[in-house]
């Protein structure tokens, strides 16, 4: 039955479908549909193959009825080939049966042998206790084969009617559709990874010492450019990190989400702070000075004469 799986794999591969693929729109579980194209068809019941293979070969552009046929035949082929085998080792372990009985009363002629020598005994009567005792072993070994016989024999033709039973019942299939759902709610009972709590917003606060222009960049947008006096106090929210930057001569001091990080700022210098939930970077430059403007002389500026 391995010709099937083979042939189902060419199909799907032909068409460039990949397992998941099947499984997301068929519902048929992911190692279910390895174990089809393996040529392994002893994972669930006859019903559930069937319809699995039946799904699967259409969905890759293949017959399913024809391959579920087909592989009800070869089903039951190698099932009565297998019947075939049992009945014929049967025989051969009854022969061999026989064989061990018809060894067994070889034992009393060995003990008539061994009486007709005549051997003087200490012992009154125990020739007789011997022989006695030498006949109960015989029979009960014989009766032991005889009934070990018995019982292999019955228990064969117990084996035989359970496997005729089987063979002959008819299984009643189960419809596709009563299949997919079936699958469709195992999936859905199964129980989805826990979503991870939202992360908090940043806080920051800020205490100005004296007047400070101030550029605010949050998470990369928001721009707001605004000159704060000595004294006054404003907070902002982030997702992820601040960007300020500070005027010359600026000082101001910041606290994120209750942790005071300290005062910013440096006489006759620019600051530029990046703040993050577990960071802090800053840098400081000294601006340029404004260029001077080139004096003109007064000898090259044209005068205009008034008009009479």
């Amino acid at each position: 039955m391995k010709d099937i799986g083979a042939e189902i794999q060419q199909a799907r591969l032909a068409r460039g479908i990949h397992l998941e693929e099947i499984a997301h729109h068929t519902h048929i579980q992911l190692f279910h549909l390895q174990k089809i194209e393996n040529g392994q068809f002893d994972f669930l019941p006859r019903p559930y193959v069937v319809a699995f293979i039946k799904t699967f070969a259409q969905y890759v552009g293949l017959n399913g009825e024809a391959l579920a046929n087909r592989w009800r035949e070869q089903e039951q082929s190698e099932a009565l080939k297998l019947r075939q085998q049992m009945q014929e080792a049967a025989p051969k372990e009854n022969n061999g049966r026989q064989s061990i009985a018809a060894r067994a009363p070889l034992k009393p002629k060995a003990l008539a042998a061994a009486n007709a020598v005549s051997i003087p005994l200490a012992i009154p009567y125990l020739k007789e206790i011997l022989i006695g005792f030498g006949m109960i072993l015989v029979m009960a070994a014989l009766v032991f084969i005889m009934s070990r016989r018995d019982g292999g024999t019955q228990a064969e033709t117990n084996n035989g009617a359970q496997s005729a039973k089987v063979n002959d019942q008819q299984i009643e299939e189960i419809p596709f559709e009563q299949v997919s759902q079936q699958a469709q709610k195992l999936t859905e009972s199964k129980p989805e990874s826990p979503t991870p709590p939202p992360t908090p917003e940043l806080t920051l606060q800020a205490q100005f010492e004296n007047q400070t222009r101030l550029r605010m960049v949050r998470d990369g947008q928001d721009t707001t450019i605004t000159t704060f006096r000595s004294g006054e106090a404003k907070s902002w929210q982030a997702k992820e990190k601040f960007n300020l930057r500070l005027s010359a001569g600026g000082s101001v001091t910041l606290t994120l989400a209750g942790k005071n990080l300290g005062t910013f700022g440096q006489p006759g210098k620019i600051g530029y702070l990046t703040i993050t939930r577990d960071r802090v970077e800053d840098r400081w430059m000294t601006p340029k000075p404004p260029r001077p403007r080139s004096a003109v002389p007064l000898d090259s500026v044209p005068i205009r004469k008034p008009q009479q």
